[in-house]
């Protein structure tokens, strides 16, 4: 009958294909020798990939045997066979077509997606015993230097690595992609018609043989099971510097089961407890939860993006990519300025510690191997989404591991944490208290994360960083506010450090009369209440410490430490007044001024005599001896100060409760509000008085004399005095009139009210238009604006209304750039409150001309 007979296309079953012919007697020795005669004479279904006997006969020359290659296979102990006939063969029937096509998929119906197939190779057919000089150096690998080594079985099955012209099709992957791919071997020419195994080419002539029960692929070399990317790493003398930084999060991971299969495959008893084998894993973000054993906590140890011994890494159809950096890039870096951070901190690379060099390493990791292909590394990102910067010229050689592509290249691609100004904090032993109230990898809602903004490439900073031993005197701003506003009740003085388990939290001390440590009181940050109050204050610091450095849009933004500018804006709204180049720059902030203060100078770093300033990526960093502190008095207590000076303008700011009660039931002038009030609401209340108009953000308020108050009021009869207006209430005069009256001097003194932050500066020049707290006279919506120029110590402000100047008064230091802040705390009680909810800081200057738009 026809299912009697044999297609005469076919070549016999598996065996009998390799027993009629006579150039792979070296293939069926291993056959012979493995006992799988049978198996592939008479059943089964399997895929096979057998070198020819002059392959056979190249790779024993290349391992110094010659003479007959069956005779060579016959002679190799059982587990160097299974090794080479294991991974040469699949248990299912593939065409080369079909190798890349995978059962089910959501996408293209499955064709031509997969890369990698698994062998019948098995952890059970190589457990090498490795000697303990060869273990990773650290303390899990500890226990076994007393037996002088271990066994090690393989992470996952080994996998057969393929490329077809199927895969490179539906892939993406391109001619220029596999040029770089395969850098450094000239055995792998780029073809879209045969196929690649594990790095050996199958000519199209040469696959596709079909048998009864299988199918043959003829490869040009024997095929043997490539490692993963952990093991192709260490055995490149080149890799060394970079596999000892990755061997920092190796693991040794038991499994009974193996170790019970490993036992009886070598005849072992397995009823003792002797753990023989174990599994060489390393911690890793993708499936390491914890330490098993307890040891660390491997958020604060570190880990890798993804284990680079897992065989099965991405499946079938993906794997991972590996940039290594060569010994020499390593070295590069670590004298380069970009490795002065580490430096100053670590006696070599290899010291830098884990948690600190984990970031290093998942850097040169990528997920996905085709995510990563050549062609698209002018954009790829790294794993916090930024550019990487590669380029082709970067690769050396290429290696091709089971489970990913390894790229040695000439440079290191330093995370953005190594790059942004943030890095020395990250490593100094000076600045333990910083370093997490900028980056704390811990999610929880009392992280800050300061990093995500530090991090930018695209913009440039100044990081003042205090050390721990500045952060022990830290006056508070709430209580020192008040001080100044009362002139009664206790001042703070908070010294910050960590505790036993790593959180920032304050001892709180009264201050004494000098405003020195005194007695202490308390500490906050112990609970979870207390943390939030604690990280208020380490986000005012940080605000107050942080400055950019380049704007085109704001004249202030400029590096400290250049000489370029005498004030500069800090992140949070506040000035900075630095004196002196790069590490010789001292530095004062507005509460030093106000309270008569040294400057901050930048410190010097323990045990070498070098200054602990550093140009960064993106920035500048100093570590500096104190705290800058910003003014403890509002604008209200700076002006009462100068009553001598300011009094009559102050005076007319204070306004008149009477008269705002008269209007207050007049509809037209429900909108009007005291320049100054407490800002009484249902959670927040001001320290003091401070500025109604003020919103969180930064002004510059102008105090005319008393003799341009005295002129601007003679020069315009519709502008009075509260005193004025108040005569017209005794008259009974209509709320209606008095509020038209009330608003026409209100819009006058808010005119002298200015959105951003403008003191004199003598090498930094202002020309620009901004908007005053003076709404717009046409009713719509908007401000009215003033223009201000300045320079080489001089500053004027012009009404684009009617062309009036006013000149700032330089002639007594005491009566312009008096820097201040208004302060709105949690509560509606100042001496409970213990956050910073909002503030307002600005400059004061007084000027020889009262403005008054309404004139013509």
């Amino acid at each position: 009958m026809y299912d009697d007979h044999v297609p005469t296309y076919l070549n016999g079953s598996l065996y009998e294909f390799f027993e009629s012919r006579d150039n792979f007697r070296a293939y069926k020795a291993l056959i012979d020798g493995l006992g799988y005669k049978e198996l592939l004479g008479r059943t089964g279904t399997s895929t096979l990939f057998p070198a020819t006997d002059e392959a056979f006969a190249r790779y024993f020359a290349a391992q110094g045997k010659s003479g007959d290659v069956e005779q060579l296979v016959h002679d190799l102990p059982q587990s160097a066979k299974k090794y080479l006939f294991y991974s040469s063969m699949l248990n299912m029937t593939y065409l080369s077509h079909q190798l890349s096509n995978v059962q089910s998929s959501d996408v293209g119906g499955g064709e031509g997606m997969a890369l990698r197939r698994n062998t019948v190779l098995t952890y059970l057919d190589s457990v090498p015993f490795v000697d303990y000089a060869q273990l990773p150096r650290n303390i899990y690998w500890d226990r076994f230097a007393a037996k002088g080594g271990v066994y090690l079985a393989d992470n996952g099955v080994r996998p057969m690595v393929h490329f077809t012209p199927g895969f490179y099709s539906n892939s993406g992957l391109t001619p220029s992609d596999w040029d770089v791919m395969t850098r450094g071997n000239a055995n792998m020419p780029y073809d879209g018609t045969g196929i690649y195994v594990n790095g050996i080419h199958v000519r199209p002539e040469n696959a596709d043989v079909v048998c009864e029960n299988g199918y043959v692929h003829i490869p040009d070399d024997v095929i043997e099971p490539q490692g993963n990317m952990a093991e192709v790493m260490g055995l490149h003398p080149e890799m060394s510097g970079f596999t000892r930084l990755m061997e920092k999060f190796a693991y040794p991971e038991f499994n009974g089961e193996i170790d019970r299969q490993v036992k009886i495959s070598k005849g072992l008893p397995t009823d003792n407890n002797d753990s023989l084998v174990f599994i060489k894993r390393y911690f890793n973000r993708t499936d390491f939860a914890s330490d098993p054993e307890g040891k660390i906590d491997l958020n604060s140890y570190g880990m890798l993006l993804y284990d680079p011994a897992q065989n099965q890494r991405g499946g079938e159809t993906d794997m991972g990519a590996f940039f290594v950096p060569s010994n020499k890039a390593l070295e590069d870096y670590w004298i380069s300025d970009e490795g002065a951070f580490l430096r100053d901190n670590y006696e070599s690379l290899d010291d830098v510690s884990t948690n600190v060099i984990a970031a290093f390493v998942q850097n040169h990791q990528r997920m996905s191997f085709k995510g990563s292909y050549p062609h698209t590394w002018d954009i790829m990102t790294d794993p916090n989404g930024l550019e990487m910067g590669v380029d082709e010229a970067d690769v050396e050689r290429t290696y091709m591991a089971n489970n990913g592509v390894v790229y040695l290249i000439n440079k290191v691609y330093p995370p953005v944490d190594y790059q942004s100004v943030y890095a020395p904090v990250l490593v100094s032993g000076l600045t333990s208290v910083m370093r997490p109230a900028i980056k704390n990898d811990q999610d929880n809602d009392f992280n800050m994360k300061y990093h995500f903004y530090l991090r930018s490439q695209q913009n440039e900073f100044n990081l003042l960083v205090p050390t721990d031993k500045a952060l022990e005197y830290y006056r508070d701003p709430i209580t020192w506010a008040a001080y100044e506003y009362n002139k009664t009740g206790d001042r703070e003085i908070w010294s910050f450090r960590l505790n036993n388990v790593g959180n920032v939290v304050a001892d709180v001390y009264r201050a004494d009369a000098d405003g020195n440590k005194g007695t202490f009181l308390r500490t906050v940050g112990e609970d979870d209440n207390g943390r939030w109050i604690v990280n208020n204050r380490l986000q005012d610091i940080l605000d107050m410490h942080i400055a950019v450095a380049v704007d085109e849009t704001n004249p202030y933004a400029g590096y400290l430490d250049d000489g370029s500018h005498d004030y500069v804006l800090t992140k949070g709204g506040s000035l900075l007044k630095p004196v002196g180049l790069k590490e010789n720059m001292e530095i004062v902030a507005g509460g030093d001024i106000e309270s008569g203060l040294p400057a901050a100078k930048v410190v010097v770093a323990e045990g070498d005599g070098r200054k602990a300033y550093y140009e960064m990526g993106n920035g500048h960093t100093f570590f500096i001896d104190k705290i800058l502190q910003d003014p403890f008095k509002s604008v209200y207590v700076a002006m009462s100060d100068r009553q001598d000076k300011f009094g009559k303008f102050f005076t007319l700011l204070l306004g008149d409760e009477d008269v705002m009660a008269y209007i207050e039931n007049d509809e037209n002038s429900k909108d009007l509000e005291p320049i100054f009030s407490n800002m009484m609401g249902e959670q927040s209340v001001g320290i003091g008085m401070v500025v109604s108009t003020f919103q969180n953000y930064r002004y510059t308020v102008l105090v005319p004399t008393d003799d341009a108050v005295d002129r601007a009021f003679a020069d315009d009869p519709n502008l009075l005095t509260w005193e004025e207006i108040k005569e017209l209430m005794n008259q009974n005069v209509t709320p209606e009139e008095i509020g038209q009256k009330v608003r026409y001097l209100l819009d006058f003194l808010h005119y002298h009210f200015i959105d951003g932050m403008l003191p004199v500066s003598a090498n930094i020049s202002v020309d620009g238009e901004y908007e005053t707290a003076a709404r717009r006279e046409d009713g719509t919506d908007g401000f009215t604006p003033i223009r201000a120029q300045g320079g080489n110590g001089q500053l004027s402000f012009y009404c684009t209304m009617n062309n009036q100047s006013a000149n700032v008064i330089t002639t007594d230091p005491n009566a312009y750039n008096i820097l201040t802040r208004d302060f709105i705390v949690n509560g509606n009680n100042v001496v409970a409150a213990t956050q910073i909810s909002a503030s307002s800081r600005a400059v004061i200057h007084l000027v020889d001309r009262a403005l008054n738009y309404h004139k013509k």
